[in-house]
């Protein structure tokens, strides 16, 4: 069986150029995010070859879904996670990547009932609860959103090697961030599997999904 690490690096040169592409194309828009390639984290070397040193990315962590519920990183153990670090007023690279990700859990079919998809939000200030779960149905039924103090996003964020950036604001006032952008696959036990990238195909996704779940 391929190397799952060895899949990302394949993928990856692609997928920054595409991620570029698409941060430069809303550069033109109202929001103005510079294209970057922030959406590494930030211990992984962008030119293949190199070893990739995965094992400290993954933590414990303390959080609140869009019910209001605290949840830890206990909460999920016995399923795998996938998680997206954006925010629900997100306009560019964050529909992309929930869409493809919430796309490829459905394409497991029965083998989706031990995955939960997450969206951690990088925007605590206006991603309350009641927020996100205004935002997290109209992006699929089953992705959970959650967030926290801003303590306990970085903490989150830290553990994951997350870097975001406040770049702007929006013409209503939003802010605009620019924020890592790989999908996270955590095992059940709550260790690091992969990282997906968010520009990949919904059925190459599905399948990086089904070596690990099947």
């Amino acid at each position: 069986m391929p190397d799952i690490r060895q899949i990302v690096l394949t993928v990856l040169a692609g997928s920054l150029f595409l991620s570029a592409g698409i941060a430069s194309a809303h550069d033109a828009s109202e929001h103005k995010v510079p294209a970057t390639t922030a959406s590494l984290p930030v211990a992984l070397p962008a030119s293949a070859g190199k070893t990739l040193p995965f094992d400290n990315i993954g933590g414990s962590f303390t959080l609140t879904d869009h019910f209001g519920k605290q949840r830890t990183d206990a909460d999920f153990h016995g399923r795998f996670l996938l998680i997206f670090f954006g925010y629900a007023n997100c306009e560019s690279i964050c529909p992309v990547g929930l869409q493809r990700m919430t796309a490829a859990f459905d394409e497991l079919g029965a083998g989706n009932e031990k995955v939960q998809p997450v969206l951690i939000t990088v925007d605590p200030e206006n991603d309350t609860p009641a927020a996100l779960a205004a935002q997290m149905p109209k992006v699929h039924p089953q992705l959970l959103g959650l967030t926290g103090t801003p303590e306990q996003i970085q903490a989150a964020m830290k553990a994951d090697q997350i870097e975001s950036t406040q770049v702007s604001q929006s013409a209503d006032g939003d802010p605009v961030y620019a924020h890592g952008s790989f999908i996270y696959l955590m095992r059940p036990d709550g260790t690091f599997a992969t990282l997906i990238p968010p520009v990949l195909g919904i059925d190459k996704m599905a399948g990086i999904l089904r070596r690990f779940v099947n």
